[in-house]
């Protein structure tokens, strides 16, 4: 089977109508996937295919198996070995239905979150995932791949769950906020929706509705570098003043001090 679909017509899945589980067994993680397409008219003999990506860099393809009978409940599949992935934060999945022998694309699921098998209930979608990586004695890096951010913050400073506890944080993301921001701007200014009520898979759009709400200005009015980064930093104080992050800052200088 190609790589290569052809992209004409196709239909949007819901989010809903996938539901992605992870397993961990013996060092390694596999992904089970069900899906729910009975919305949908397709051949019964188109294939399914699941794809787990981290930005453009990171593309793992499984085959799922044939439509089949359409049917209102859910159908599951086998499970996927994923382990070369890594750290699975920050991985999201896509679910592709492709018509045989020409390799049409016929729809697609964007932006699926995978779920943890030992959670009772689904985790909030992260807008930023974070990875350990080795930043050659750098503390923090973006991977804007596919529009999506991830923080990357080196191993040198600890486990991710102790950073995730830790005012380091703090210091950090006001930067990560206006950095994102900005790239997205240039990226995908003129392309946001301004409907307020977001499909939480459309990551670059939310950013950018959170990012005009904590500028107070709408971004459309930005035609320039230098507009662009202005509002960011406008948008960057607006997110330090609604997470409190000067006073957290300061209660760990003063707890330092005493």
């Amino acid at each position: 089977m190609s790589r290569h679909f052809n992209f004409t017509d196709r239909k949007k899945i819901d989010i809903d109508d996938v539901r992605v589980v992870l397993e961990e067994h013996e060092n390694r993680i596999f992904c089970h996937v069900d899906i729910r397409l009975g919305a949908h008219e397709f051949p019964p003999d188109s294939m399914v295919f699941i794809e787990a990506e981290r930005g453009r860099a990171f593309r793992h393809r499984e085959k799922w198996g044939p439509v089949g009978v359409p049917t209102s409940g859910w159908r599951t599949g086998n499970n996927f070995d994923i382990t070369a992935i890594g750290d699975p934060e920050g991985v999201r999945f896509r679910l592709l239905v492709v018509e045989p022998v020409v390799c049409r694309l016929l729809a697609a699921a964007e932006n699926v979150q995978a779920t943890s098998s030992n959670e009772s209930v689904e985790p909030q979608q992260s807008l930023l995932p974070i990875r350990m990586d080795d930043l050659s004695g750098g503390v923090w890096a973006l991977d804007m791949d596919g529009g999506v951010p991830i923080l990357v913050l080196d191993i040198g400073l600890g486990s991710k769950q102790e950073l995730k506890s830790s005012r380091i944080l703090y210091a950090i993301l006001p930067g990560v906020v206006r950095a994102i921001l900005t790239n997205l701007a240039h990226e995908y200014r003129g392309d946001k929706s301004g409907d307020d009520g977001l499909d939480m898979s459309d990551v670059p759009a939310v950013w950018l509705n959170l990012g005009e709400r904590w500028a107070g200005e709408d971004l459309s009015g930005c035609d320039t570098h230098s507009e662009i980064d202005r509002w960011a930093q406008l948008a960057a104080n607006g997110f330090c003043k609604e997470k409190r992050l000067r006073d957290e800052l300061a209660k760990a200088v003063r707890a330092e001090d005493s």
